[in-house]
């Protein structure tokens, strides 16, 4: 059986949130030039993840980093430092969730803080060869009172560095109804939605996001597993999982990597992507989630491939760089 680098293989990178994706060094950098002790967990390429106590702590640990932000300079260089991170993980199309209210108003307005970060992602993304979007992110478990103005954001950008509007949260279920407006504004705007669900609540969580924000990606969605009709619904209409299956274990939703859902899923016509969701807090990049897919739940190159290659589905993605990944994929599969 051939086995090829897992590097060389293109991906995207859709469910990685800004602010718990940052590169260690380029945080732990920061927080020694601000004077602030910070323990991060050190990067592990194998193995079980470490997992957390309880997902409060993982939270109360995530707010250290923005914290440590004094400047919009600050926030600039954590991006660009981001960017290289995945082009060197062979990421071809990066869309990280971004929160610019977790900056603002203490960095500026929203709409400032939107734009730095565009501009980094823009300027990193040329030098080093990859396309980069922006997920702007309501937060349900806290935002409501913002979400309007994040979705006029969304739409002000959309075109121009922001490539989706969606909701984060840890809760479920999370009462998605409170932003169809939103959800509404940022379609009308032309902008595909991706909603957080299914990760502690269950696949009817999943059906609320696509039938209440007309979701087209889902972040998480594992939990679709637990209802044969709607999964086939999903593969029927095309509706991707962005999973993280490391997340998933670190934060205990599933006891342990060969337990995950996402082979299942896959199986079944289910189209995923695999991400990280917060490298620097669960010690593992995207390709490492690729590297679980091959050695834990054993699938083959050709599999890995056809995972890379839902890629493909994501809104944002330009044509350029779709026919650039469509190449890449193609060699990856061709070469020895």
């Amino acid at each position: 059986m051939l086995v090829r680098p897992l590097v060389s293989l293109p991906k995207v990178h859709v469910h990685a949130h800004l602010d718990g994706s940052y590169p260690r060094q380029a945080v732990l950098d920061l927080a020694r030039r601000r004077g602030v002790g910070l323990d991060l967990p050190a990067r592990a390429s194998s193995g079980e993840p470490e997992r957390w106590p309880d997902v409060w702590g993982f939270f109360d640990a995530y707010g250290r980093v923005p914290a440590l932000v004094q400047d919009l300079d600050d926030l600039a260089g954590l991006c660009e430092a981001l960017v290289a991170q995945e082009a060197a993980e062979g990421v071809l199309f990066l869309e990280p969730a971004v929160e610019p209210q977790l900056y603002a108003p203490r960095l500026g307005s929203l709409r400032d803080v939107t734009r730095v970060v565009l501009e980094a992602f823009a300027t990193a993304g040329r030098r080093h060869g990859i396309e980069v979007g922006a997920l702007v992110t309501v937060n349900t478990d806290q935002d409501e009172p913002v979400a309007a103005d994040l979705a006029a954001l969304a739409a002000e950008f959309a075109g121009a560095g922001v490539t989706a509007f969606g909701t984060a949260g840890f809760e479920e279920p999370s009462g998605l109804e409170r932003f169809a407006s939103c959800a509404a504004a940022a379609r009308a705007a032309g902008l595909p939605v991706v909603a957080h669900a299914g990760q502690t609540g269950g696949w009817e969580c999943v059906a609320e996001a696509v039938d209440v924000l007309g979701a087209t990606r889902i972040s998480h969605g594992i939990r679709s597993v637990e209802d044969a009709g709607f999964v086939r619904r999903l593969a029927e209409t095309g509706v991707v999982l962005d999973v993280a299956p490391v997340s998933n274990v670190a934060l205990g939703i599933v006891p342990d990597l060969a337990a995950h859902p996402a082979p299942a899923l896959h199986a079944a016509g289910v189209a995923l992507t695999l991400n990280a969701d917060d490298q620097l807090w669960f010690g593992r990049g995207v390709g490492d989630q690729y590297a679980v897919a091959r050695d834990v739940w054993g699938l083959p190159d050709t599999e890995l491939a056809v995972l890379a290659g839902n890629g493909l589905r994501v809104e944002g993605m330009s044509a350029t760089t779709r026919q650039r990944f469509g190449t890449a994929l193609a060699q990856w599969l061709a070469a020895p």
